[in-house]
């Protein structure tokens, strides 16, 4: 089942069998606790011989390893396995209403569906229903690639965000009484995850129709105002995932002519969040350099802005209170304001007349200007300004605080700028990220 005009599909669905241990089944998504083997290697304790999506994926912790190409094998053969040896129940088709209890307590509602691919760009600037918030990195990118282009299943992380702040779309969904089909507890402080079933095609088609709403000419007018958009879907968490199920599809149409067109390949299986959900939190990530003179780096980015046609100036401050007050009055569309920690010492970094239109952008053509000349120089990307505070006060480092990012400006920023730049902003912390449980065959059905 397809909706062709707003880029949906209906999966169908693959869940464990019943005697399966969920808890050792599900496990975090690939891209979570990459410094941290730890992490991992518990997982392995934790899963042990049990069958786990955990054999499904490729932890990005071993990215660089010596058995990357061992790594990728044992996936594809294990995709086979756990098809051949009945791991899943019958296929289910329809919708997954998810309930994801976080670790906080707060409850963040979805709903799996699949995404056709033709539908998606990943370009800063495209003009698709389905856009990207944020640049790839290609060694991630070509990773996801190599296991998604020989894979026989798919069992996805991407959460995928919709623009709806009066929550039309998936919170009602909760008031309907749908059929409960999965309840468990997962591993490693993940909180809790239920699923509920939507199959009535009456039920889907509803929620097919709310979608399309959101694309109309007169909606898109007066949400963003602007005229001849059409953006209903932004990725959230897994664009890499996302990005490489795409190449991967690209690959498989351009050797199958008019049999592919409806390849189970050509979409992807995401889980739909609200990104005004309350669950859901948006966070800047923030800057930090290191093995670095701080304040001779500050000094060094006004020389290089200014060298640009710029107009950049230090501006110190005596207290964190004052930088914030002082960030918040010269900021404007004609100045961008990057407050800082040096040593220990505080400041703000102004940038009149920046050749950049959003300081996300600002901040990383500062950054790639200073590291094309200044190659021992490091830069983190680092979540939350409370570390920032701490790691900025050390003698070789200097951080950069990025501003806080409103819900009700995502969208719209995408519309008219395009996607921000890589590691810009994040939703939630590590242990809210998407759990793998569901999987979908990527293998034509045999006619």
């Amino acid at each position: 089942m397809f909706f062709d005009n707003i880029a949906l599909g209906v999966p169908k669905i693959l869940l464990p069998n019943p005697e399966i241990d969920l808890r050792k089944w599900s496990v975090i998504a690939c891209d979570q606790y990459v410094h941290d083997i730890s992490y991992w290697e518990e997982v392995k304790s934790i899963v042990g011989d049990t069958p786990s999506t955990l054999d499904l994926i490729y932890p990005e912790v071993y990215l660089y390893d010596d058995e990357h190409e061992e790594r990728i094998a044992r996936v594809h053969n294990n995709m086979k396995r756990f098809v051949t040896n009945d791991i899943f129940r019958d296929e289910i088709e329809g919708f997954l209403l998810v309930d994801r209890v976080l670790p906080s307590g707060k409850s963040r509602k979805g709903l799996v569906v699949t995404l056709d691919l033709e539908h998606y760009d990943s370009r800063s600037q495209s003009k698709t229903l389905i856009r990207t918030t944020e640049g790839t990195y290609p060694k991630n990118l070509e990773a996801r690639f190599e296991v998604r282009g020989n894979a026989s299943l798919e069992s996805p992380h991407i959460l995928v965000l919709i623009d709806d702040p009066k929550k039309e779309i998936i919170e009602p969904l909760f008031d309907e009484n749908h059929p409960k089909i999965v309840d468990f507890e997962l591993m490693m402080n993940g909180g809790h995850l239920k699923y509920h079933l939507i199959d009535d095609q009456k039920d889907i088609a509803r929620i097919a129709q709310k979608l399309a709403k959101r694309i109309e000419p007169d909606y898109i007018h007066q949400k963003y105002g602007v005229e001849a958009e059409s953006l209903l879907y932004a990725m959230g968490d897994g664009n890499h995932s996302f990005a490489a199920a795409q190449k991967a599809w690209k690959k498989i149409k351009s050797t199958r002519n008019n049999r592919s067109a409806r390849h189970p390949a050509r979409h992807a299986m995401v889980e739909l969040i609200n990104l005004h959900d309350d669950a859901i939190d948006i966070e800047p990530i923030h800057r930090l350099i290191t093995r670095v003179d701080p304040h001779t780096t500050c000094n060094t980015l006004v020389a290089l802005l200014n060298a640009t046609g710029t107009r950049t100036r230090l501006e110190k401050v005596s207290s964190s209170e004052e930088q914030h007050q002082r960030t918040a009055a010269l900021s404007s569309a004609s100045t961008h304001c990057l407050p800082y920690r040096a040593a220990g010492d505080l400041g703000i970094l102004a940038i009149e007349n920046p050749s950049q239109r959003t300081i996300p952008e600002t901040m990383e053509a500062a950054l790639d200007l200073f590291t094309r000349e200044n190659t021992e120089a490091e830069v983190g990307f680092i979540h939350g300004e409370d570390v920032i505070d701490d790691l900025g006060n050390k003698s070789d480092a200097l951080g950069f605080y990025m501003p806080p990012i409103l819900k009700d400006s995502v969208f719209e920023s995408i519309v008219r700028y395009g996607a921000y730049p890589r590691k810009s902003i994040s939703i939630g912390h590590a242990d809210e990220k998407r759990y793998y449980m569901e999987c979908r065959s990527l293998v034509p059905a045999k006619r």
